[in-house]
């Protein structure tokens, strides 16, 4: 085999390391590219190294030879895996690096809100406490996890990896069978009867076109008054509008998201700007701890080096 031109296209997001390929390659790396200049700059080459960008029909134009596109993400909503698959072009994507990291990331979220810890932290720094005639100073009341029934939709590694700790906790943990099925799998609970019993509802499914805007204002309404909602999964899975619509109710009693609808998010988006004590918003951060990070970039060198090599490896 002849030297493959790989080029990666979004090297921002990964290690600052080197890539060790296991046969000669020409190799060419991007910081971060813009899907215009995507188009503008890669051509012909053998592999493409991307993360959020789109592998559309334009840039197949342009790489003719394209044999193998390589994902820095275990999500592949925003690739058309038919087309590629039509082309005779394999898609590989990163599997078992971030259970833990982004479970732990939702534990975090939900135990914040749970005790509305923004409302007590802010007690401490506007001096409320201090002005206290007593030895304490509850902002806003707080609530335990152990005997809270916590619903996780989505079954998967991060999925499984938070019921353990929430069982840890002392919770009772149940997985919501889909929304649209028609009978219900061993293991699940029917997906209206699981609603009606969360007080922690927690979404790690897939995004595609039956979970979009899977959590709507008619979910909301089936969900205990109080109940909290936990998002490390994608944004689109909610209605942003009607989740905000159930806090200004109370019919929510908190909210925390990793990930939102647009990303970057623009300054005023409503999940932003929103006038609520117990809402926590973080930057699409779960999955980048330190060792998952490592983890990532093992298993995506590890993905091209054996899929280049006519070994399948994680493919799509």
């Amino acid at each position: 085999m002849g030297h493959l031109k790989i080029t990666c296209v979004e090297k921002n997001i990964l290690l600052n390391q080197p890539f060790e390929f296991s046969i000669p390659v020409e190799y060419t790396e991007y910081d971060g590219l813009t899907q215009q200049e995507l188009y503008d700059k890669v051509h012909g080459q053998d592999v493409i190294i991307v993360s959020d960008l789109t592998v559309d029909e334009h840039v197949l134009k342009h790489n003719p030879n394209l044999k193998l596109v390589a994902l820095c993400s275990t999500g592949f909503d925003h690739i058309d895996i038919d087309l590629l698959k039509s082309k005779n072009i394999k898609v590989c994507n990163i599997r078992g690096y971030a259970g833990d990291a982004v479970a732990e990331h939702a534990f975090l979220l939900m135990i914040n809100l749970i005790k509305n810890f923004s409302s007590q932290r802010q007690a401490v720094q506007t001096g409320q406490w201090s002005a206290s005639k007593t030895s304490f100073y509850l902002a806003a009341p707080m609530f335990e996890l152990k005997g809270k029934t916590l619903v996780i939709v989505g079954k998967g590694e991060i999925g499984l990896a938070l019921a353990e700790k929430a069982k840890a906790f002392g919770m009772v943990v149940i997985f919501s069978e889909r929304k649209q099925a028609t009978t219900c799998r061993q293991g699940y609970m029917p997906f209206n009867e699981a609603m009606a019993q969360a007080d922690i509802l927690s979404l790690h499914c897939e995004l595609n076109e039956h979970t979009f805007h899977l959590i709507d204002d008619d979910v909301l309404s089936r969900l205990k008054k109080g109940c909290i909602l936990i998002n490390v999964g994608r944004g689109t899975l909610m209605n942003d509008q009607d989740v905000i619509n159930a806090l200004h109710q109370n019919r929510l009693g908190g909210l925390g998201v990793d990930v939102l609808d647009v990303e970057p998010p623009p300054q005023q988006h409503p999940l932003l700007t929103i006038q609520h004590p117990n809402v926590l918003v973080t930057a699409h951060i779960a999955w980048n701890t330190h060792e998952a990070q490592h983890r990532l970039f093992n298993i995506l060198q590890e993905n091209i080096n054996s899929n280049i090599t006519g070994v399948d490896k994680n493919l799509l």
